[in-house]
């Protein structure tokens, strides 16, 4: 299979730098069009079911609604393999095309690769998905095996039980609907709400839309809404129906302006939804801001308001079913079967070539323990469940198998009119003799050497690209986004910085993309979206991304989302809590637990919930923020913002100094997390009261590295604690606690365990502070572990256990092993150039045999020149010298064809050139 992929003899350079470059189309109009989305510009098919493998189309992205078609191989009359995304269920992401033309999933009848499926989804067009299963026996037995071709509908979760029934002269306005929400008291999250939902906003089917106004909206006097309301000329002397709940006994009283007089207007509650009608005259139709304001008498949730042309109006309000059945039309002749699903546009229709078939429906919501439970049942048309969900079952049995011997099939799946449907379903013989035609050229272009990591790397690419969900919902709007992995439904913003991260290697477009879902604009209520760990790993991925494009598009278009992400992260935004210590020491915990990611990290795990943690600052935070600063201010020097600079300063040296005049603790060897005085002045180290240790034994007290604030002293014993088996070295990697401490353990999540991203951040540390060796230690020690855990069980796993070396957690996970992809392109990817934080690389040119390169180079000013390392993989077939700003520089060959570079002291920008001397 490997030798498949890659030749080691010969190296077929798909593309320069250059050209990379300008398939990629960053233009000005480009990133205008991002400004008013965070969904990702992908097919309408592709894999982003919430609860099935396979294949799923978006009818419209506005909707929420989503079609999902899946193959469920099994054993005829036994066991089914339910290819669940919930849990670990014996399928896996083998291979997905860049551009999403081929989508691959193996299923495992019996492991390992003795019998088994590989199902391929190729997008023949933007309406046509051709199928390929193929099916493979490689035991001394016969098999008899079966094929389940599902489809199914899929509703949003919050999908509302209730509608309003259309009448004439009525308009209806969602509460969320408002031009402004504001609080008399202000909210923590005001100014940065959880998941980039809207202010107040709360979400279920029980409420009109599945959405409504609440979280305690009203409950002091001076809470506000306003509203825009276009009244027409036979609306001017109406009433507006107001449709709310307010708890049992209570009442919520406010004003209203905006429809005539002030007006009082009274909610009772009684629990339940109810409405209240208030009359109203005109003297001209046009634009209203209706304003309500809160007397504080009791909170209210406000699902929304008619507007109405008739006085005393009432509201009427109906059921709303899901429609999960579909209209079908069965063709066994041709074998064919067209479905009509009520609350979607499009027709689908499938397909098939195999002869032995049966078409049935299973009326249920899931299939997981219900469809394995009904396996003997094989003769019933209808399958007959809780009737909550339908799916549609091509049932093909038995596919027989002899030792030895493969069986390949084909279906066809179509969406679009009747007409269209019913056609294209004809073409499936004429397409299937398309040879798949899905063009990846991943791995192309890579030194000697890298063959053994391709598989591992194949299979991460296709999980990084796998786990793309739809529908998630931010910002008032459906998107396409990439979670963790498919076990989480949602926004992640930590976690989603690497698989940005990771995506900057594997389709660049769709990375500056994914930046920007968790970036917002000027008219957002929100910093940027937010989700758990509140770190700037967005800025780190567009760091890395400029340095690969140059794009000065890229740099104009993000600089100041993420200069406002930055902003709140420092405390100068307003609402934001995080500066509030005198010491300048930050933290964020008012809006999530987790500091760095470690959900079980000693000394957070320890406050977490106790009234002692506003008291207490870690030290990532801040360090990260000295980082960010600096990459900003270089950002900053590149577009000429020389205001923004000197304030960039100012932060860095503020924050600089509250780490190393209050936080180094000798005697530990780490930097200290902080306990202050209620007035915040830093008062000590935080120590485990039963030890006497410092708590901050681990990697957040050696963050200062990343800084690039510390001593030389400091720089050596940190170094130490990281690389020293007795510390946080370990055969897998860094751990993230240290070994020695009384706080380790091997039955943590984070505690006892390796992980990637950290990591990450210490591998780009060690190029700037010109140790290559130690990055090339992190990095191929972090491919080996990698591999050794691909080839053995074809997981890409969350993180590895420092006592077994093996994986653990989900076992489809991208985010945090994304380093993985970084890793592997710096080191084997012809034409990849890697540095640290401090060097920006603002020009290049390769030229086409890659054994020349010219790069543009600044540095970061804020850092006292020092030097630094980069590296470079160019053609293996030749040595090279290199000269930066015609000064000569140590060229140091790893292996061949992977430059390490060693720049001279300075933070003068200029010219690196790189040449051939001669072929080796």
């Amino acid at each position: 299979m490997i030798k498949n992929i890659i030749s080691l003899t010969v190296f077929v350079l798909i593309f320069s730098i250059a050209d990379a470059q300008s398939d990629l189309k960053f233009t000005k109009n480009y990133f205008e069009s991002l400004n008013h989305t965070h969904d990702l510009d992908l097919p309408a098919w592709g894999p982003y079911s919430r609860r099935y493998a396979g294949i799923s189309h978006i009818p419209d992205v506005k909707s929420g609604m989503r079609f999902d078609f899946f193959v469920a191989p099994g054993y005829w009359r036994n066991k089914v393999l339910i290819p669940s995304v919930r849990y670990e269920s014996d399928y896996y992401p083998w291979n997905i095309t860049s551009d999403y033309k081929e989508i691959s999933y193996r299923y495992q009848l019996e492991w390992k690769d003795k019998v088994y499926s590989d199902v391929t989804y190729y997008s023949v067009d933007a309406n046509t998905v051709l199928v390929k299963i193929e099916t493979v026996n490689k035991t001394p037995n016969s098999q008899s095996l079966v094929m389940n071709l599902f489809a199914n509908i899929e509703y949003l979760d919050n999908y509302s039980l209730y509608k309003i029934e259309d009448n004439e002269g009525e308009t209806w306005y969602n509460a969320l609907q408002y031009t402004h929400l504001g609080h008399k008291i202000k909210k923590l999250n005001d100014d940065l709400i959880y998941d980039g939902w809207l202010r107040d906003e709360m979400r279920s089917s029980q409420y009109l839309d599945g959405r409504a106004v609440g979280r305690n909206f009203g409950a002091f006097a001076g809470d506000s809404v306003t509203y825009d309301v276009q009244v027409t000329d036979e609306q001017k002397n109406g009433s507006v129906v107001f449709v709310y709940r307010v708890r049992p006994s209570k009442t919520a009283t406010f004003k209203m302006t905006g429809l005539g007089k002030e007006q009082q207007l009274v909610f009772n509650g009684n629990g339940e939804t109810q409405t209240l009608t208030v009359n109203y005259n005109l003297q001209q139709a046009g634009l209203k801001k209706i304003k309500l304001v809160s007397e504080g008498t009791s909170n209210i949730d406000l699902n929304g308001f008619l507007i109405s042309s008739k006085p005393d109006a009432t509201v009427k309000i109906s059921e709303q079913q899901k429609y999960h059945q579909p209209e079908i039309t069965e063709d066994e002749k041709n074998k064919t079967l067209l479905l009509k699903y009520a609350d979607a546009l499009p027709y689908y229709g499938i397909a098939w070539d195999a002869d032995n078939f049966f078409i049935r429906q299973i009326q249920h919501d899931t299939l997981e323990f219900y469809f394995r439970d009904r396996v003997p049942d094989h003769l019933s048309k209808v399958v007959r469940g809780n009737y909550r969900g339908h799916f549609a079952d091509v049932f093909i049995r038995p596919v027989s198998l002899k030792a030895n011997t493969s069986n390949t099939m084909y279906a066809l799946i179509s969406s679009g009119s009747k007409a269209f449907v019913e056609n294209s379903l004809n073409r499936l013989e004429e397409l299937k003799q398309k040879a798949f035609a899905g063009i990846d050229n991943s791995f192309n272009g890579l030194l000697p050497g890298a063959e053994k990591y391709v598989f591992g790397q194949r299979l991460m690419k296709a999980v990084a690209l796998g786990n793309i969900m739809y529908p998630i919902y931010t910002q008032n709007q459906f998107i396409k986004h990439f979670p963790p992995g498919k076990w989480w439904a949602m926004l992640y913003t930590w976690d989603a910085g690497f698989n940005a991260i990771g995506l900057n290697d594997i389709n660049k477009k769709v990375a500056a993309e994914y930046i920007n879902t968790y970036t917002t604009s000027d008219k957002s209520q929100s910093a940027f979206i937010h989700h758990g760990t509140p770190l700037p790993v967005q800025l780190y991925a567009l760091q890395d991304l400029y340095n690969k494009t140059q794009s000065k598009e890229l740099l104009e278009y993000f600089y100041p989302k993420l200069k406002k992400f930055y902003d709140f992260l420092t405390g100068k935004f307003e609402g934001s809590t995080v500066r509030t210590f005198k010491s300048d020491l930050l933290k964020t915990w008012d809006y999530f637990y987790n500091s760095g990611g470690w959900d079980d990290y000693p000394p957070q795990h320890y406050i977490t919930g106790k009234p002692i943690r506003a008291y207490i600052a870690p030290i990532s935070t801040t360090a990260h923020a000295i980082r960010a600063g600096k990459i900003l201010r270089m950002m900053a020097t590149q577009l000429n913002r020389t205001d923004d600079i000197k304030n960039y300063d100012k932060d860095i040296a503020d924050f600089s100094k509250a780490i190393l005049n209050n936080t180094w603790d000798k005697d530990a060897g780490y930097f200290s997390y902080m306990v202050h005085d209620k007035d915040g002045k830093a008062l000590y180290f935080f120590r485990d009261s039963a030890s006497g240790k410092n708590f901050n034994m681990g990697l957040d007290g050696a963050y200062p590295l990343l800084s690039g604030i510390v001593s030389e002293s400091q720089k050596s014993v940190l170094l130490n604690k990281i690389f020293s088996p007795k510390h946080m070295w370990t055969d897998v990697g860094i751990s993230v606690v240290d070994q020695s401490s009384p706080f380790y353990r091997n039955d943590g999540y984070w505690n006892g365990a390796v992980w990637m991203p950290h990591q990450w951040f210490m591998w780009k540390t060690m190029l700037d502070l010109n140790r290559p060796d130690l990055a090339y230690k992190i990095a191929q020690t972090g491919l080996d572990t990698w591999k050794k855990e691909t080839d053995k069980s074809y997981h890409c796993y969350e993180h590895f256990q420092i006592e077994t070396g093996r994986g653990a957690g989900w076992h489809q996970f991208g985010a945090l092993s994304m380093p993985v992809v970084s890793w592997f392109n710096a080191y084997y990817k012809i034409g990849t150039i890697t540095t640290g934080y401090e060097v920006m690389v603002n020009q290049t040119l390769f030229n086409k045999d890659f054994t020349s390169l010219k790069a543009k180079l600044s540095f970061d000013g804020a850092t006292p020149a020092h030097e630094r390392s980069m590296m470079i993989v160019m053609d293996p077939g030749t040595e090279y010298h290199a000269k930066f700003n015609d000064r000569e520089l140590k060229v140091v060959e790893i292996q061949k064809g992977l430059l390490q570079i060693n720049l001279q002291t300075t933070n003068k920008k200029g010219l690196l050139i790189i040449k051939s001397v001669k072929k080796v």
